[in-house]
């Protein structure tokens, strides 16, 4: 910081006062935000830092309570949407219109108040990590609509582990092509 300080004295010798004050001024925030921000997040270590329920999807960042959440893969194609006054086109097969229970399972995401468009996709192919799908549970009734997390191949075949945003851990199980019924492509708040 000394050093900082005398290289900005001697280029203040050669210009008007406001110019060094001016200078001093940065210096001395610039070198408060690098030491604020050495102390919060050490040079030598990844900012993520793993949640104790994750499984390298979710991570927590050091802002508290925000995760590290992977995003949907773009199914449908910029030219594949046509945007008019008075409607919207999406050119693509078999869509198929949702609604939500009030479960909170996926908030902020998607609400009780959502509508949604999805597809039936080709399993395994159209379906990847951050996706969002509906499947049919071996463990609960009804349909759930979750985030895939991790997609992997067993002795089995294919399968998928998902879990809700908003829910602290995976759900039960693994999830294979036959539970799943749809992908979402769209909500529409």
């Amino acid at each position: 910081m000394a050093n900082l300080f005398f290289e900005a004295l001697g280029e203040a010798l050669k210009k008007p006062l406001s110019m060094f004050l001016l200078g001093v001024l940065i210096t001395l925030t610039l070198n408060a935000i690098t030491e604020t921000t050495a102390t919060e997040i050490p040079a030598n270590e990844n900012p993520f830092q793993e949640n104790t329920y994750s499984n390298n999807i979710y991570r927590e960042t050091p802002y508290e309570g925000i995760r590290d959440i992977p995003s949907p893969q773009d199914y449908i194609q910029q030219e594949q949407i046509q945007v008019f006054r008075d409607r919207v086109i999406i050119n693509t097969e078999n869509i198929k219109w949702a609604a939500f229970e009030d479960t909170k399972s996926m908030l902020p995401y998607i609400n009780k108040d959502s509508h949604a468009l999805q597809i039936e996709p080709a399993c395994p192919e159209e379906i990847s990590v951050g996706d969002i799908v509906s499947y049919k549970s071996n463990y609960a009734d009804g349909i759930i609509i979750h985030r895939v997390v991790h997609k992997d191949i067993d002795e089995q075949g294919p399968y998928f582990i998902l879990r809700g945003d908003n829910n602290p851990s995976n759900d039960p199980g693994k999830i294979r092509c036959e539970q799943i019924q749809r992908r979402l492509i769209a909500i529409i708040y």
